[in-house]
């Protein structure tokens, strides 16, 4: 397994996480299969220098989306998968956001106890809402592989 400590070991992560759900969804949902996903890169913020000089970085807006019809019955099967696939991910802590439900709104999230997040929003066709799908992810504040072992070797130095 990658070291998930190092930001781009983190980030090919969660896109592979993402990208292997979203296509076991095309696959157990019938109006998702074969269909064109958007997909979006998102994109990398650097973070204030720390002590040492060093900056994290964090990805947002990493990002699958369609916009489709779907059923109560495909959200109860999209929930099973993704509390199902998620749970044997580095996520630990996986919810199914209730409160807008009434309004054919449906969220999903799964988050590690750092703050990486991958969340899946679904939007049934009514009044308020365009039909769609979406699978976004956010990865957490981590050093570049180049900063990290930099900063292991200065923590070595200095328990010395």
């Amino acid at each position: 397994m990658d070291n998930l400590d190092i930001f781009e070991d983190a980030s090919k992560y969660f896109l592979e996480k993402m990208t292997e759900f979203k296509e076991v969804l095309s696959d157990k949902v019938n109006s998702l299969n074969n269909k064109d996903w958007l997909f979006s890169k998102g994109s990398v913020k650097t973070c204030k220098a720390d002590e040492t000089g060093k900056k994290k970085r964090c990805k947002v807006g990493l990002n699958y989306r369609l916009k489709t019809e779907l059923s109560v019955d495909d959200v109860d099967i999209i929930w099973n998968e993704f509390s199902s696939f998620f749970i044997k991910t580095y996520v630990e802590n996986i919810e199914r956001i209730s409160n807008n439900e009434e309004i054919a709104r449906y969220e999903f999230l799964a988050r590690s106890s750092i703050g990486d997040e991958i969340s899946c929003t679904i939007y049934l066709a009514n009044e308020w809402n365009i039909p769609q799908i979406s699978l976004s992810g956010f990865v957490a504040p981590r050093y570049k592989k180049s900063e990290y072992m930099g900063y292991l070797s200065n923590s070595v130095d200095k328990k010395v």
